[in-house]
């Protein structure tokens, strides 16, 4: 009974998490890296990226006219600022592999994130290790290569900062996940409704408009 009472204890008591999630992150880091190791990498949109960057940074601003492989530039400008720091420190995109142990970055980043988030909400620790198992999420963010990667570590920063009560940064963080790929305004409304909830109303604007600036800043 002891031992079935442990058991209980150890998949339901958030205290756990403390220890478990760095043991998480550490498991995954390993997965990620037997995943670039053994996977062969699947090109869908880097290419594209990267000839588009090879436009942008010839002087182009013309949106309509930077055009890759898979068609024009759909994303917003912040996609467009970090896809040209990956040209130039994957020699025009060619270093596959640096690409890819940059991503596993990012992944682990986002990751360490969440775990953040579902600790402070108090989780039980039988959830986190759902967390490490997604195939999907691991394609997108080691062999693909996609923008979600990067928008899904600004939105979880966001959450993680609102859930600190640390509006501004939060606020920062959601709206330039926003200007990496705009499926993020699909938590907008949830957003509008936390800052309403929480915040006196004129505070709740100025986030409002501390993220239209942010929006202001970053386009070309």
């Amino acid at each position: 009974m002891d031992l079935y009472n442990q058991a209980i204890d150890l998949a339901s008591n958030p205290k756990h998490t403390r220890w478990l999630s760095p043991l998480l992150l550490v498991a995954d880091a390993c997965l990620c890296a037997l995943i670039i190791w053994k996977i062969p990498y699947t090109e869908i949109d880097w290419k594209a990226y990267m000839q588009q960057i090879a436009q942008y940074r010839s002087g182009e601003r013309d949106y309509t006219l930077i055009k890759g492989d898979t068609g024009p530039l759909v994303y917003p400008a912040a996609h467009v600022y970090i896809y040209n720091g990956l040209y130039t420190v994957t020699n025009e995109g060619t270093d596959i592999f640096l690409a890819q142990c940059i991503f596993m970055g990012v992944y682990l980043g986002a990751l360490n994130m969440v775990l953040a988030c579902y600790r402070m909400a108090k989780a039980p620790p039988y959830i986190f290790p759902l967390l490490i198992f997604s195939k999907r999420l691991h394609s997108i963010f080691l062999l693909r290569l996609f923008n979600d990667g990067f928008a899904v570590l600004f939105l979880f920063v966001a959450i993680y900062f609102y859930q600190r009560r640390i509006f501004t940064i939060g606020s920062v963080a959601y709206s330039f996940g926003v200007g990496t790929k705009m499926s993020l305004l699909l938590a907008a409304p949830a957003v509008g409704i936390i800052l309403l909830q929480v915040l006196p109303f004129r505070r709740a604007m100025n986030a409002a408009f501390l993220m239209a600036q942010v929006q202001a800043s970053v386009h070309f």
